[in-house]
């Protein structure tokens, strides 16, 4: 990194700011640990580990890390992916387990510096390997880097691990709230509101003025659109599986596909369609169409267009249900993936109760979406600007006054 070095910075080489622990483990399950870290735990941009897995579904050569080492991702370095691990575990050997040395550091900003972009960006170019490239030790210590000093380390420390706190405050939000909103959900979806009388169904007693159908008998359910996509603007937009992102749609990056008149009528998406995926790891989970760009969906996806008897977000909502979910887990067919056929949906047994108390259910659970979607908004600022300040930071671009510091919350 050819970077002019502040007042009072220094330059060092990589492994006078930390050692590497190599510490091998040969049966993980009897190493007295039970988390697993691999590579597919790893977050990228996220300073914590905030996933794993257990030991007892390992049985290949381990290494071991302790509470506060930096575990930092070797392959597929483009990835950025580094964080502190806040427990002791074993971990892939494709994990570097650095521990930090606090000669020339304030603890807590190793995997702060290790997250700076030119830093990244070195390490990515110095990573090598025809498909899977990977970083070795011997590249990483001998790297000279510039660190600032001690007082300012302390404030950029403060600073972003405030940051991450409120990110975290954010997560436990969401999690909290999408708990309380599934265990509701699955009550009013059976119970629904101030019901005393209640009928036995295949699925269990329901209120008696409700009715159990079939999807398929109040619905039309279609297959998707086979076509190639395209990032040049030729035709309408081609919604795919990988488009879907945790129930949320980024329309500016899904691409276009060639689409004459008469198949742009027939498979295009308007606003209340319920889109499922019918194959692969996303077998079942649906997407609720809202304000869609012109678009038309793919061939790995089944659309539902509900009849009036129904309100959209309704049916949507029974489909985050466990009855939803015990239905279709039963019924799943096809490759050693699984999948969900048009018929198999169509047979779908769903509650229908009167539109008012569908009304009611959807206002009820829309108040819990309304919470996540802010939690997730904040976080996503959050992060934003966690990343841009660590780049001005360790830019020199930008000091930090110490009565700031009073008002990071």
């Amino acid at each position: 990194m050819n970077q002019e070095i502040p007042e009072n910075w220094i330059k060092v080489k990589f492994k006078e700011l930390a050692k590497e622990k190599s510490v091998r483990v040969d049966d993980p399950k009897e190493s007295g640990h039970e988390r697993y870290v691999g590579l597919e735990h790893l977050d990228s941009g996220e300073l914590v580990v905030k996933r794993y897995g257990s030991t007892s579904d390992v049985t290949s050569t381990m290494k071991l890390f302790e509470k506060d080492d930096v575990l930092f991702a070797r392959r597929n370095t483009y990835l950025r992916r580094v964080s502190v691990a806040p427990f002791d575990g074993v971990c892939s050997g494709d994990i570097i387990v650095l521990e930090p040395i606090l000669k020339y550091l304030v603890k807590g900003f190793l995997p702060i510096f290790m997250q700076f972009e030119p830093f990244e960006n070195k390490i990515i170019a110095l990573s090598a390997g025809a498909f899977s490239k990977r970083i070795k030790w011997k590249q990483l210590a001998e790297e000279e880097i510039v660190i600032p000093s001690i007082e300012e380390q302390k404030k950029i420390v403060e600073t972003i691990w405030n940051i991450q706190n409120n990110i975290d405050k954010n997560d436990n939000l969401i999690k909290i709230t999408e708990k309380i909103k599934n265990t509701l959900l699955n009550k009013l979806i059976i119970n629904g509101f101030d019901n005393t009388t209640y009928k036995v169904t295949d699925i269990g007693n329901i209120p008696t003025e409700w009715s159990l159908v079939k999807l398929g008998d109040f619905s039309n359910i279609m297959y998707g659109y086979t076509a190639s996509a395209t990032q040049k603007a030729i035709g309408p937009k081609l919604l795919r599986i990988t488009d879907i992102q945790d129930g949320v749609v980024d329309w500016a990056n899904v691409p276009y596909c060639h689409c004459t008149p008469d198949k742009f009528e027939k498979y295009r998406l308007e606003d209340g369609d319920i889109v499922f995926a019918r194959t692969g790891a996303t077998t079942g989970k649906s997407y609720l169409v809202k304000s869609p760009h012109e678009a038309v969906f793919a061939s790995y996806l089944i659309k539902v267009r509900v009849n009036e008897e129904f309100i959209p977000e309704f049916v949507y909502n029974f489909f985050q249900s466990s009855i939803y979910w015990n239905q279709i887990n039963s019924d799943i067919s096809g490759s050693a993936q699984g999948g969900v056929n048009a018929t198999k949906l169509s047979n779908l047994q769903i509650v229908m109760p009167p539109l008012n108390e569908q009304e009611k259910i959807v206002d009820i659970l829309e108040t819990f979406n309304s919470s996540t979607r802010q939690y997730l908004d904040n976080k996503t600022n959050l992060s934003s600007m966690h990343k841009k300040l660590i780049n001005e930071f360790l830019s020199g671009n930008l000091k930090i006054p110490q009565e700031a510091l009073q008002h990071v919350q």
